[in-house]
């Protein structure tokens, strides 16, 4: 997140800069802060339309930034957020030293980025995805391999840009090695997927993935969560759940197939790949001998050791909403 985030900072870097403030320098803060807040108001549960509208009337002026009965979409724009592009090709590098010291394990996390998408569909295909390839990833890596604990994969949504991860744990091997066995277990869950998995899988695994998203909240905290997900990530499709499920209708074997051939390949035309790695103190591998053993295995990779270096020569999405 740090590497295609520009407005995320990392725990040492906030820490570095709680260093220089005091009373004072809060204070300015704050007096310069609070004339700029406006309210974004949700409330869900047992009021009623008359309860919200006195609620949002009885708010101080200075916290309204739109006139009465004015339209969402003409209001002011939230500040930009951009998302960094990744490289085609290569994969970017970044490897660091953990700061626990006694710490014997090497965390992996391979990140491919996809589209800068709000489709619906090109979001259920990635669900999908990682439907199938979970329980084959964990059977493969962890149970036969026995790289380490920890062995899964996950779909990424960062402000409208579609990503996908694979992350590891592990004592045994380092990040090299780790990241060979991935690109190989890729190449054979592609055969399976392809080849050996049945159509009743598939079509039972959507149907399963259809049948989770139109669960009923059960509680109203998770109500309010999933609408206030929507309006944190300015969004705001509060039907989201709904439309994804409808989506799913129409995915079949040949949208995986064709996700994993055109990002996730070796040779794929659209592959942006970002391997980051945290190495223990105590761990077997050694950030100098990974780094060496990664470039050597992926021809053209670039290392990068912070946020500015790698940001001084990328460029950005801008998901403003």
């Amino acid at each position: 997140r740090l590497l295609i985030m520009p407005h995320k900072h990392s725990a040492p870097d906030r820490a570095k800069a709680l260093e220089a403030i005091d009373v004072a320098a809060l204070a300015k803060f704050a007096q310069e802060l609070l004339p700029k807040l406006r309210a974004e108001v949700l409330v869900s549960g047992n009021a009623t339309v008359d309860d919200v509208e006195k609620l949002v009337k009885g708010l101080p002026a200075c916290l309204c930034e739109g006139a009465e009965g004015q339209k969402l979409e003409d209001l002011p724009r939230h500040p930009k957020l951009f998302v960094a592009i990744l490289p085609s090709g290569p994969p970017t590098l970044w490897l660091e030293d953990c700061p626990d010291t006694g710490n014997r394990n090497a965390a992996v996390e391979m990140y491919w980025q996809l589209e800068n998408t709000s489709d619906h569909r090109a979001k259920v295909v990635v669900d999908l995805l990682e439907a199938l390839m979970s329980e084959p990833l964990f059977d493969t890596l962890r149970t036969k391999q026995q790289l380490g604990y920890v062995a899964s994969c996950g779909t990424r949504y960062t402000q409208g840009v579609m990503g996908f991860s694979i992350w590891l744990l592990s004592s045994k091997v380092g990040p090299a090695e780790i990241c060979r066995r991935v690109e190989a277990f890729l190449v054979d869950f592609r055969k399976k997927v392809a080849e050996e998995i049945p159509d009743e899988d598939i079509e039972r695994h959507v149907a399963s993935l259809a049948a989770h998203k139109l669960e009923p909240d059960r509680t109203m905290i998770s109500v309010q969560e999933g609408i206030w997900g929507e309006l944190q990530d300015r969004k705001r499709v509060f039907d989201r759940s709904l439309a994804e499920a409808v989506a799913l209708a129409g995915v079949t074997r040949a949208d995986v197939l064709k996700v994993l051939d055109v990002h996730f390949a070796r040779a794929a035309p659209d592959r942006r790949l970002m391997i980051v790695a945290s190495i223990g103190g105590k761990a077997k591998a050694k950030k100098a001998e990974e780094l060496k053993a990664l470039q050597k295995d992926y021809p053209g990779a670039k290392a990068v050791g912070s946020q500015a270096e790698f940001f001084a020569s990328t460029k950005f999405f801008d998901n403003t909403m």
